[in-house]
């Protein structure tokens, strides 16, 4: 049910005078994702802790990536979109490369930045302009210096005048250009825009395609360490995210385009949701924000859960959470090849739990069971939000569930259902005239839904019913 009457439950009093709020796909519509294919990629790299996430932040407009004080906050290469001048391209931030560093968790890390530099077509070498070049500094511009790619030296958190003038030595490091920003403030980040633009490869000829067309987004969310990451990996047929079986791995959320059966799509991998008692460190947190605000702007949330562990109430509170989002659902069982619960009783648990009944798709992320049926059943959901049902077929249903079962009765006056209407996609809205919405039940209005979502296959699917009074 909608927010003006909440699901089944007494409408709250419209202003008098008041217009009604907007209405439909607008209040529904997913952001979609900024990443696509061909346009110039830019490589952000350094060593950890001189603000390349912040860079990256300010350079897409949008604070997606982690920032935290403390070294080693960005962990997987994440994309994001980006224009200055007319001029579009792609925005790769990494996390920092430390050659000294010889933990698992640091050469991973630098191994997701060096695979970032080989697709870059021009790099970014950040450094702390107050600290100057390190001896970490000078291991990464040695190996930037072998890739054979255009750079430019990016001095950073250059706040003040003084700062500029210390920013000058970094020319002793061989690579080229030297340019001072203060990624935080903004401090002449439009001089080094139109440097950047004027260091892209030339663009290339439209082929004639349209590309107007936002692709789907899916997006990937669960508890930690069940999996997350390695079904991208596993759909992918690459090593895309940092894998390890320490939860909290992934932090960032990060946007990666596959190409299945002729189409693209947006696959986005999130950081682990957790109880908000148990987040211990500020990093944390925000990668909790960021993995909600990505399951906003997603058409469907493949929820991942544990098949040694069942499906878990925190799961199924991640799919309510995904379904408050707006975005279509379905439970991904991973780790089927080390436990194989009773499918047919986990089904009618999360029927009696969950009100969207989002459909349930047993895979393993390490030997690819189920696997190939799991972006099928995704976008069939993606479809059927996008579905717009006749006015007719409506109206007949709505006829034939007043029959099965009367609306409720307050003294003489009983609650008359008069028509049914679609009026937005992705996922469905529909507008429920009645003859007085203040005898609408909670009870009665999730019975509604629910029947709504069996007659037309809407299973996984959020369902928005605004109840009006007929005048």
């Amino acid at each position: 049910m909608s927010d003006e009457t909440p699901a089944g439950g007494r409408p709250k009093a419209s202003r008098p005078g008041m217009p009604d709020r907007p209405r439909g796909r607008e209040r529904h519509a997913a952001r979609g994702s900024t990443v696509a294919h061909g346009q110039p990629v830019v490589a952000v790299v350094g060593y950890p802790n001189v603000g390349k996430s912040t860079l990256f932040n300010r350079l897409t407009g949008r604070r997606e990536a982690v920032v935290d004080a403390k070294p080693g906050a960005t962990r997987d290469r994440r994309q994001g979109g980006a224009e200055w001048n007319g001029r579009q391209f792609q925005i790769l931030d990494t996390g920092g490369i430390d050659e000294a560093d010889e933990s698992v968790m640091a050469r991973d890390i630098a191994a997701q930045a060096i695979r970032a530099i080989d697709e870059a077509d021009l790099i970014l070498f950040v450094v702390d302009a107050m600290v100057g070049a390190t001896p970490g500094d000078l291991e990464v511009a040695e190996r930037l210096r072998r890739s054979r790619r255009p750079i430019i030296v990016v001095a950073n958190k250059c706040d003040n005048d003084a700062a500029e003038i210390r920013a000058q030595d970094l020319w002793g490091l061989g690579l080229g250009e030297v340019v001072t920003v203060s990624a935080l403030h903004g401090r002449s980040i439009g001089d080094f825009l139109d440097l950047l633009v004027e260091s892209l490869p030339d663009p290339q000829e439209e082929d004639g395609d349209d590309t107007t067309g936002r692709m789907p987004a899916l997006c990937i969310m669960g508890r930690p360490n069940v999996g997350k990451s390695s079904i991208l990996n596993a759909l992918l047929g690459e090593e895309r995210m940092i894998v390890q079986d320490l939860p909290g791995t992934t932090r960032d959320p990060v946007d990666t385009i596959i190409e299945f059966e002729g189409r693209e799509i947006v696959l986005i991998d999130t950081a682990g949701l957790r109880r908000r008692g148990r987040m211990r460190e500020r990093v944390e947190v925000y990668s909790q924000q960021r993995a909600l605000e990505a399951a906003e702007r997603s058409d469907v949330a493949i929820v991942v859960a544990d098949a040694t562990e069942g499906i878990t109430e925190a799961d199924l509170a991640a799919c309510d959470q995904a379904a408050r989002n707006h975005c279509a659902t379905l439970i991904a069982l991973n780790k089927w090849d080390l436990a194989r619960p009773d499918l047919t009783d986990l089904a009618g648990r999360v029927r009696r739990k969950s009100r969207q009944h989002p459909p349930i798709i047993a895979c393993s992320a390490i030997t690819g069971e189920g696997l190939d049926r799991l972006l099928p059943a995704a976008l069939r959901l993606y479809a059927t939000s996008h579905e717009r049902l006749s006015t007719h077929d409506l109206n007949t249903a709505l006829r034939e569930l007043a029959e099965e079962r009367p609306g409720p009765r307050s003294g003489r006056q009983q609650l008359s259902m008069r028509f049914l209407v679609q009026t937005g996609i992705g996922p469905p809205v529909f507008r429920l005239e009645v003859n007085d919405r203040s005898l609408m039940t909670r009870d009665y209005g999730f019975w509604l839904e629910n029947r709504l979502r069996e007659r037309f296959g809407l299973a996984g699917v959020p369902v928005d019913i605004e109840v009006r009074s007929r005048r």
